[in-house]
């Protein structure tokens, strides 16, 4: 006589440890953003007023920021190699990267 009741007990149990376990299935990780794997790239040279050294590149494109020692001067122009930059950065602009090697071409930035 009371199997109706009983019945519709063992549903709400049975989908309440349903959800549970939908819960506590492994969620999907966030999208992130490409990483900057390698980089090699020609432009001219500006120092930020956080220290931090930016090459804009010849065509106009784009700015790479990052940290080295010894700083080329502003207004090389210089060829740069590095790779992507993990973690937090002082850099506020531009794309951070790590710097490997750095040398002069030579010549001045005509801005």
């Amino acid at each position: 006589m009371e199997e109706g009741p009983m019945k519709f007990l063992r549903f709400l149990a049975a989908a309440g440890a349903l959800a549970s376990a939908l819960a506590q299935a492994p969620k999907k990780p966030p999208v992130r953003k490409p990483q900057t794997e390698e980089v090699r790239a020609t432009g001219c040279v500006r120092i930020a007023p956080d220290g931090c050294v930016l090459l804009k590149t010849l065509d106009g494109k784009t700015t790479y920021a990052f940290q080295i020692a010894p700083k080329p001067d502003a207004g090389l122009v210089i060829t740069i190699q590095g790779t992507g930059h993990q973690g937090a950065s002082p850099c506020k602009q531009g794309i951070v990267i790590d710097v490997t090697d750095w040398e002069e071409t030579g010549e001045m930035c005509a801005e």
